[in-house]
């Protein structure tokens, strides 16, 4: 469902966006769809800080953009490296900490939008104690709204394309990869792969 993005965030998006579009393909149509599905989520439940969650899902992986095209392999697809991730999210802390600095963000939301950033793939990591990481509902809520954009029909076709892959196997990438904190979240994602058309 397209939302109309609130207008206290779109000085953030007009500086992200830019940037987004130098980083790797889909970013940009990423970010604004994930921002939609945390602006949907928190209408619909209640839960989580907008002025958090919403500069997240804007800007969670414009640090694709610090990382030269021929080097985008080793962070995500079948060749990255397992500590590939970290390279993005890191990147991105500083990029979107200088954004929010240039729009004046509230110091305190923006240390939190900042810190969500730099560890929002930790699962990716291989790290046996990543859920560690997500100690809060803002960081545990901002992980599920972003996987669950995997279980679009879209980011389904760019997984078979980037893995070479078949819909079954595809589907089994899908399950193995992605774990959700919230039964909600997960029950939508399961119901969004039983509605693929495949």
């Amino acid at each position: 469902m397209k939302i109309k993005m609130p207008k206290k965030y779109l000085k953030i998006w007009q500086k992200a966006k830019p940037i987004l579009e130098k980083g790797k393909e889909g970013d940009t149509v990423h970010c604004r769809q994930t921002a939609e599905l945390v602006l949907n989520y928190i209408g619909e439940n209640k839960k989580g800080d907008p002025d958090v969650l919403v500069p997240v899902a804007m800007m969670h992986d414009i640090g694709h953009a610090a990382i030269l095209p021929q080097h985008i392999k080793y962070v995500t697809g079948p060749e990255k490296f397992p500590g590939g991730k970290l390279v993005h999210m890191l990147a991105g802390a500083k990029i979107a900490d200088d954004i929010l600095k240039s729009v004046k963000y509230p110091p305190a939301r923006r240390k939190e939008v900042v810190e969500i950033i730099s560890m929002h793939d930790f699962d990716q990591l291989k790290d046996p104690n990543f859920a560690k990481a997500y100690d809060t509902l803002n960081k545990k809520l901002f992980h599920d709204l972003d996987s669950l954009d995997r279980f679009s029909k879209k980011r389904f076709e760019s997984i078979m394309k980037l893995y070479r892959c078949g819909p079954q196997e595809a589907i089994g990438l899908l399950l193995k990869e992605t774990k959700f904190f919230l039964p909600e979240i997960e029950a939508k994602a399961k119901e969004m792969l039983k509605n693929l058309k495949l």
